[in-house]
């Protein structure tokens, strides 16, 4: 058998997965904003990544045209485009995932920070510190810490990034092997990480210490100017302590929560299966006891629909005949509408007393006095009323006398006025 080599089939290939490569690298974080898109995308939407990526105008187009011409985007109709969905899994695969680090190399890393905390202290509060010992100490805090952030955070979207894939995926596995891979995520890269968000275990305990040490390196003024070099791993330490204390440990209780979460929620699942499943295999049994009497609770709220563990605990209450389904109409009583009299001040119940009374001598104490029991706020706003209503059917008078009073979160102090009720008459 003879193979014959098509070198010009083969050329024009190369040259064009060299256009290919070339055209991804100009621009990758457009490429993976792209890529996050679940659907078409508009041409306005595509001209506004761009503009975010800063592709000056001039270019915009002829960006659009070499990505079609390479296969990156799909031209739909009504110029709307999709990404290449192998485009869209290397991007997602590679810049996406992150790094799933063993929780235990970063606890492991945490106590060894320390560790060496414990070895700087003893050095910063010899009677006389070792210079070379201390920046030896230092650099060595600063690689750990260093890589602990590092580490952490793509652990971090590691392992955001696994959950999703698992509730994508949901559906093509079955429930029992979705629990057991969501249990080995759990124990190998999140469980150990609980003891590092504890205030009271010792590498919290320890972090702090190491804050108070970098301070009391800062304010030694004799050391550091004895070494740039401890001065520059002193400020770096400094942000990289503040960032490990204030966003990977809240990105380490959010795992934590997230995992319990996504373990339940399959646990309940996998219970009201089995329990459908029952009541699906015993059927017989099942309308047996449909002649027995159904438990009926009674409350003051219902939700429209039982959540998860509700209907678990229901179908395993029809497996055991504890509780027989027996479908009945609800009954609910409508709501009653009543004005908000008692809480809300409105105009025309202010405008009402004036009438009556006619004469009001010093309306903001008035107002105090005799709405005791509304709110702050409403008081407030009556003792302003009169002096912005447009066209009141009643006369202000300012006096020459300072108003002064409490409304518990105000204190009010205006000149004071009155009120004298003309009717149509003072318009």
């Amino acid at each position: 058998m003879t193979l014959k080599f098509n070198e010009k089939a083969s050329s024009v290939s190369i040259t064009t997965f060299q256009g290919f490569l070339a055209t991804a690298n100009l621009h990758q974080g457009l490429l993976v904003d792209l890529c996050a898109e679940p659907g078409v995308i508009s041409r306005a939407k595509l001209l506004t990544y761009m503009e975010r990526h800063g592709i000056s105008p001039a270019d915009k187009d002829r960006l659009i045209e070499r990505y079609c011409r390479t296969s990156i985007l799909y031209e739909e109709a009504d110029f709307e485009y999709s990404v290449n969905p192998v485009v869209v899994g290397l991007v997602n695969f590679y810049e996406r995932r992150g790094r799933l680090t063993h929780a235990g190399f970063l606890r492991d890393q945490i106590f060894e920070i320390g560790k060496l905390t414990d070895t700087l202290q003893q050095l910063l509060f010899a009677e006389l510190p070792e210079m070379d010992g201390i920046i030896d100490t230092v650099d060595k805090i600063y690689l750990v810490v260093r890589e602990v952030r590092e580490s952490g955070y793509q652990h971090y979207q590691a392992c955001m990034r696994a959950f999703g894939d698992m509730k994508r995926n949901s559906g093509e596995r079955p429930i029992d092997v979705r629990i057991e891979e969501l249990k080995t995520v759990h124990r190998r890269y999140i469980e150990p990480l609980r003891e590092l968000i504890d205030p009271n275990a010792e590498p919290v305990r320890k972090m702090a210490l190491l804050r108070r040490r970098m301070a009391d390196l800062g304010v030694d003024a004799g050391l550091l100017s004895e070494s740039v070099e401890l001065d520059i791993r002193r400020a770096r330490l400094a942000i990289d302590i503040q960032y490990i204390d204030h966003v990977l440990i809240r990105h380490f209780e959010t795992l934590i929560d997230t995992s319990r979460a996504l373990l339940n929620s399959l646990l309940e699942e996998k219970s009201i299966k089995d329990a459908l499943a029952a009541c699906l295999g015993d059927l017989g049994g099942i309308w047996e006891n449909l002649t027995a009497d159904t438990i009926v609770l009674t409350g003051f709220q219902a939700s429209q629909t039982a959540g998860m563990d509700r209907q678990g605990a229901f179908f395993n209450d029809v497996i055991h005949g504890k509780f027989i389904p027996r479908p009945r109409p609800l009954s609910i009583t409508l709501p009653k509408e009543e004005r908000a009299d008692h809480l809300l001040l409105f105009d025309d119940l202010l405008l009402s007393r004036m009438e009556k009374d006619r004469r009001i001598d010093s309306w903001p104490g008035f107002v105090i006095r005799e709405y005791v029991a509304y709110p702050p706020d409403e008081r407030l706003k009556a003792i302003a009323l009169p002096l912005i209503m447009a066209n009141p059917p009643f006369v202000v008078r300012m006096s020459e006398q300072t108003f002064s009073g409490d409304l518990k979160e105000y204190t009010v102090e205006l000149t004071d006025f009155d009120i004298v009720w003309e009717g149509d008459n003072g318009r």
